[in-house]
């Protein structure tokens, strides 16, 4: 069984490319947090980090404000959902997909299939269900312990309503893909890009 907390947690943002300052990786987490940690560490042009109190099945998206979604991990359909528990990182960079292209529906913000590449200032803070104007994407990142495919999620995703935006999309993601009674945890950190 799975309790919903809406717990904003700051965390330092580390980032590498010195054309981003620093900042900080504000979040709101629904479902098990107990069971699953923190969540984001950092988020930057090339990666996003995150922690874990112990082993599970992550999956990583970026949806916009429109309603896009794109699956950054897992992209293959042999590609290992399990992460042990402690720090992680999935590279957002280059994501190279020989046998379907990453993105769900649309393209990601680069044009080019697999990356995610800002320009300007990368800026994170909570999405607020109220107002999604100046917020380029969020970054989702659920956590379960049931373990999923990438074809598992593209063919659940395709039968997903689009109806209400981004954040209607993101509150969607965890029923729809993570099966009933099963401990789950979503991270959701919203992007302005300036």
């Amino acid at each position: 069984m799975s309790r919903n907390l809406s717990v904003p947690v700051l965390a330092t943002l580390a980032l590498t490319a010195p054309a981003i300052g620093t900042a900080q990786v504000v979040q709101n987490i629904t479902g098990d947090v107990a069971h699953f940690g923190e969540g984001f560490t950092a988020i930057n042009d090339s990666r996003v980090a995150f922690r874990l109190l112990r082993p599970a099945n992550v999956v990583l998206f970026w949806v916009t404000p429109d309603g896009r979604v794109d699956l950054f991990s897992p992209i293959r359909s042999r590609d290992k959902t399990l992460r042990r528990a402690g720090n992680s990182a999935i590279s957002v960079s280059e994501i190279p997909s020989p046998i379907q292209s990453p993105v769900i529906h649309g393209a990601p913000v680069s044009g080019r299939a697999g990356q995610f590449t800002p320009t300007g200032s990368l800026l994170t803070g909570a999405p607020a269900h109220a107002d999604s104007s100046g917020v380029s994407g969020y970054w989702v990142l659920l956590t379960s312990d049931a373990a999923i495919t990438a074809l598992d999620i593209q063919a659940k995703l395709a039968v997903m309503s689009r109806d209400g935006g981004g954040l209607a999309i993101i509150d969607r993601l965890a029923p729809l893909l993570v099966p009933q009674g099963t401990l789950w945890a979503q991270y959701v950190a919203g992007v302005v890009l300036r």
